[in-house]
């Protein structure tokens, strides 16, 4: 009888050994050097509906969506110029009205049901820049106007073991709005952010 049982041990043993072997795992890493712009320049009028105007340079960006992992690494390198610049003229518009100039060296998430481990790291050297000029006149809506900078963001969403995150930002990072808004009939919201590093945990 003890023998039986010794050998169902082991046969567990290493039927759980199959199951972690076929465990997912996640590795990722991106290397950009390249300067990275974007400019949008835009005149919009009499529109009956909502507009939206967004100009974007990112350098790295990665999702890694999934449900469970041993591990999930991620490995982001920016040394490029990123460079987004919105140039927009708005008028007799019904609906609402969304401006954004978003400059980002390097962004991530991560999504997972539960990993074994997590772990990030994310490195900029070079200066993203976010640039808004706009003028917006006779809006029915709501308007919302954001220059956003940022070196470095992460956000890990999930249960895991061990996470673990480092951010070094070296670089000067610049937003400018500059806005001129009349005549709107709902809220108005301007933005102008620099982030150097924003890390983001929750799920745990």
């Amino acid at each position: 009888m003890k023998k039986i049982v010794y050998f169902a041990a082991v046969a567990a043993l290493f039927v759980s050994g199959a199951a972690q072997a076929a465990e997912s795992n996640v590795s990722t890493s991106q290397n950009n050097s390249a300067n990275i712009k974007s400019t949008l320049n835009a005149t919009v009028e009499h529109v009956q509906d909502a507009v939206s105007l967004t100009s974007a340079a990112i350098g790295n960006t990665v999702t890694i969506d999934g449900g469970q992992a041993g591990y999930v690494k991620n490995n982001q390198v920016f040394r490029g110029d990123a460079v987004a610049q919105l140039n927009g003229t708005l008028s007799d518009i019904d609906g609402k009205v969304d401006a954004t100039a978003a400059a980002i060296a390097n962004s991530g998430t991560i999504n997972v049901t539960y990993a074994g481990s997590i772990s990030n790291t994310q490195l900029a050297d070079y200066d993203p820049t976010a640039t808004l000029s706009a003028r917006i006149n006779g809006v029915g809506d709501d308007v919302s106007a954001t220059a956003a900078a940022i070196s470095n963001s992460m956000t890990i969403n999930g249960d895991f073991g061990y996470a673990g995150s480092f951010q070094g930002n070296g670089a000067a990072v610049n937003a400018v709005a500059n806005l001129s808004v009349g005549n709107v009939s709902g809220a108005v919201s301007a933005t102008s952010a620099a982030i150097g590093n924003t890390l983001t945990v929750k799920g745990f």
